[in-house]
């Protein structure tokens, strides 16, 4: 055993698994202790294997090299720690390719928008250890092969109480070790992802529903309110489901969109307005159907929803 490498699968090297996933491999490919996978399809992957990942950051340009890149996750074998950051409507079938490689030493971290796909992970993989998580970060890819990083605050939040202390701490090792910006939470984690949630979820269903940018939607006074209405129904179904956000939660999220540039929008309505997938079902479907559950009523979502079912 004692020879055995920590192996590192990096899932998806887009925006968040381009920068994450470059970070672990500038400071962690090619030391013997460690093995770091890319896994990454088409021309992109070509271009990493080919040339490396180029990671274009505020202060620098970075060329890394992973161990591996690969498209065919089935062939990898055991991992010890899978950092999930696709889309969250391919999560299910890439997980599923997965399987042969998860066991109950495997931690799996996803870093995905919203929290159904955590909760999807833990009753799919109930041996495996599942991390809360979430980023903070404003990146995409910029051609096959480059990820782009805009601006320099970026942020990680992850943990899981529940989980071995040992595993959390060497995870914790690892990302201050490879220079990741990351908040490690001992207690209420899944609050704080929610956190996130409770802004995005909002922002990325309006502004799908109206093809306006934030900055807009705060000038017109209607469409303030329903924001603003969709942050609270959102709090509700949190609270049903006994996850306790900060009091001031609407009030804050607010705060931020004021400060957002005029023009911004969300990845969703971008998808939406390219005629692309979307993840609808996993930032507005599931406060609907979660609100259902819990017997909350949340009028605006369920009318937003329905009508971007209809686009």
């Amino acid at each position: 055993m004692e020879n055995q490498k920590y192996r590192i699968a990096v899932v998806g090297i887009g925006g968040v698994g381009g920068y994450y996933g470059g970070r672990l491999a500038q400071r962690f490919a090619g030391d013997d202790k460690y093995e770091i996978i890319f896994v990454a399809r088409g021309a992109h992957k070509e271009k990493i294997e080919q040339e490396g990942l180029k990671l274009e950051l505020e202060q620098e340009t970075l060329t890394v090299l992973p161990d591996v890149v690969t498209d065919k996750p089935g062939e990898l074998g055991q991992l010890d720690l899978i950092l999930f950051c696709v889309k969250s409507y391919s999560l299910e079938q890439v997980a599923e390719q997965f399987a042969p490689s998860i066991t109950s030493e495997t931690m799996i971290l996803p870093l995905l928008n919203g929290v159904e796909s955590i909760e999807y992970l833990q009753r799919r993989f109930p041996e495996a250890q599942v991390l809360w998580g979430c980023v903070y970060i404003i990146s995409s890819i910029k051609a096959p092969g480059v990820v782009q990083v805009q601006g320099k605050y970026n942020r990680l939040v992850w943990g899981n109480p529940k989980l071995p202390q040992d595993k959390l701490q060497h995870i914790k090792w690892l990302f201050d070790d490879a220079g990741i910006n990351h908040e490690y939470y001992e207690q209420e984690v899944e609050a704080k992802v929610w956190e996130k949630f409770s802004f995005i979820s909002p922002v990325a269903s309006l502004t799908s529903l109206t093809h306006q940018s934030m900055g807009r939607i705060m000038e017109q006074e209607p469409l303030r309110q329903q924001l603003q209405q969709l942050m609270q129904e959102l709090v509700q179904v949190a609270k049903a489901k006994g996850i306790h956000l900060p009091q001031d939660m609407v009030a804050r999220n607010l705060a931020v969109v004021e400060k957002l540039p005029q023009g911004a929008t969300s990845s969703m309505e971008r998808d939406f307005a390219d005629g692309n997938r979307t993840e609808l079902e996993n930032l507005t479907g599931y406060i609907v159907r979660e609100a259902e559950k819990y017997r909350v009523e949340v009028p605006i979502y369920e009318q937003v929803y329905r009508e971007l079912k209809g686009l």
